[in-house]
């Protein structure tokens, strides 16, 4: 495994982080691992999620708060502060887990971060769907894609100051209908710390040092220069990522939360599919355009594909 050096990033370029360590599993078929400590206060939509359904928009610009997306599917993290976006990109779903398949990929895949969170001092557990609890608090927010070719990126945003949840003042009603965490209170790993104050830089290290004892890591250096910030620019459109011209159509209610669709006017030529959903971003526009007619077996959490072709 290729472990990229941890360091300090913005936001944005924690985010561009995925598809370029993507680009670079593919090129050397070998599974890239990067950590990067950020410091800011965003909203970081899942990459299939329309802003205008998860989030107050008015309410998030009085506030000054960013709304950005990420390239992996999935629900909303909060980033209130300090925190912690790890980044693992894999040139296909079994080369770290060897009898890791689609159906499997999150649940597998994350096996080495719950190891590394445990032996970091946070006990960690993964239970399904889209969150790890650490010490029972779910922690850590997750999301996935994969490429047509194959490709895996699995992303956990981590909050040091706040925890994970999306502040209820900056939600929008349907978001705030959704159990998101089941009944459990999410926590940030500085409300987690039940001895001295728990150091961010310290403990990401210590993960790190926990992922060198599964697997060898080297540490190249990935710069800024490397990383393209563009498709991760701030989002002030509410139907945002819905194409131009189409028409939304009424939202359904799935275990994760929200289907969305939306379809043009006239023909139904073209056609957009999202929502909360964990599933890879090109499996989902497959599915608007043409159904699942000769769609592989495709990872697919907090939905089912019957779900998907009714929406």
């Amino acid at each position: 495994m290729h472990g990229i050096e941890l360091t300090q990033r913005p936001i944005v370029e924690a985010l561009a982080l995925g598809p370029a360590l993507v680009g670079r599993a593919e090129q050397s078929q070998a599974a890239h691992l990067g950590l990067s400590l950020v410091d800011g206060t965003a909203v970081v939509l899942g990459a299939a999620q329309r802003a205008g359904r998860v989030l107050d928009l008015a309410a998030c610009a009085r506030r000054g708060i960013p709304i950005l997306r990420r390239a992996t599917t999935g629900t909303a993290a909060w980033l209130g502060g300090r925190g912690l976006v790890i980044t693992l990109a894999l040139p296909h779903v079994a080369a770290l887990v060897t009898d890791a398949t689609p159906r499997t990929l999150l649940n597998r895949n994350v096996r080495p971060l719950l190891g590394a969170f445990t032996r970091a001092g946070m006990l960690a557990h993964y239970f399904g769907r889209e969150w790890i609890t650490l010490r029972r608090r779910p922690a850590a927010l997750l999301g996935f894609d994969v490429t047509a070719s194959g490709a895996v990126l699995v992303e956990a945003f981590v909050g040091y100051d706040a925890a994970i949840a999306l502040p209820r003042e900056i939600t929008t009603e349907s978001e705030g209908e959704v159990d998101r965490f089941l009944g459990k209170e999410p926590a940030s790993l500085a409300g987690l710390s039940t001895d001295a104050p728990l150091d961010l830089d310290r403990f990401a290290h210590a993960l790190l040092d926990a992922l060198r004892t599964r697997t060898t890591i080297t540490t190249p250096a990935i710069g800024a220069d490397a990383l393209d910030t563009r498709p991760f620019a701030p989002i002030e459109r509410a139907l945002d990522p819905i194409p131009e011209g189409l028409i939304l159509r009424p939202a359904a209610r799935v275990p994760i939360g929200w289907i969305e669709s939306a379809v043009e006017p006239e023909g139904a030529r073209r056609a957009w599919l999202g929502g909360d959903v964990l599933a890879p971003r090109w499996a989902l526009a497959r599915i608007a355009a043409h159904g699942d007619a000769g769609l592989p077996e495709i990872p697919l959490e907090g939905a089912t594909m019957a779900d998907l072709l009714a929406c």
